[in-house]
């Protein structure tokens, strides 16, 4: 494992009982590795997209980019889900017990100890609306940002872009310098559900 592999999983850690993820792992998706923290979901190639199929599992993709970022650089990717997990209303997605999202996006800084590593989770949520934001239950590392929300636009390809280094003066407070990591993952570990999507995985540009 890379020193930004292990800074990584401590920032990602959604696992309560471990505290880091179990594995670290080559994937199916060249380019990409896995990070395993509770069971696997699946993630496999499709004509136009990776499809992600989680059942009580959580694990996720991600790349180590160490990109140079200023104010231009934009983080893009796009996703589909058919239908959102079963369990709205029954726990709150704030909180340990419904920290699974059908969608989520990473974008990773390292800083130059691992506890200064910072990461914004972008996510499909169903309870919040788009623009909500709150510290992940786990770690006070990351952010959680609502992109999209709710059942509106199912079975549709949405796409979005975020100015990187605005966000992180938005939601951490710090002005990067540099990219460290990029990450997807669709679970349903806390929730003991099944989560499914399609990606096509999220890529760092920068005009200059």
């Amino acid at each position: 494992m890379t020193v930004v592999g292990r800074v990584v999983l401590a920032c990602l850690c959604v696992c309560p009982a471990a505290g880091f993820a179990e594995r670290y792992n080559d994937s199916a998706i060249p380019g990409w590795q896995e990070i395993v923290f509770d069971g696997h979901t699946d993630y496999r190639r499709e004509a136009d997209c990776v499809r992600a199929t989680a059942s009580d599992s959580a694990s996720g993709l991600i790349r180590e980019a160490r990109v140079s970022v200023d104010d231009t650089t934009q983080l893009g990717w796009s996703w589909r889900a058919d239908a959102l997990p079963d369990y709205a209303g029954k726990v709150a997605e704030k909180d340990k017990d419904g920290d699974d999202f059908v969608a989520r996006v990473y974008v990773i800084h390292e800083g130059f100890f691992p506890w200064q590593t910072r990461a914004i989770n972008y996510v499909w949520s169903q309870q919040h609306a788009v623009g909500s934001h709150w510290p992940n239950p786990f770690t006070g590392n990351a952010v959680m940002v609502v992109v999209q929300s709710g059942d509106e636009g199912l079975g549709q390809w949405h796409t979005f872009e975020r100015s990187v280094r605005a966000d992180f003066a938005r939601y951490h407070d710090i002005a990067i310098e540099r990219i460290d990591a990029i990450a997807v993952m669709t679970d349903a570990d806390n929730t003991d559900g099944n989560a499914s999507a399609c990606y096509r995985l999220p890529s760092l540009s920068t005009s200059r």
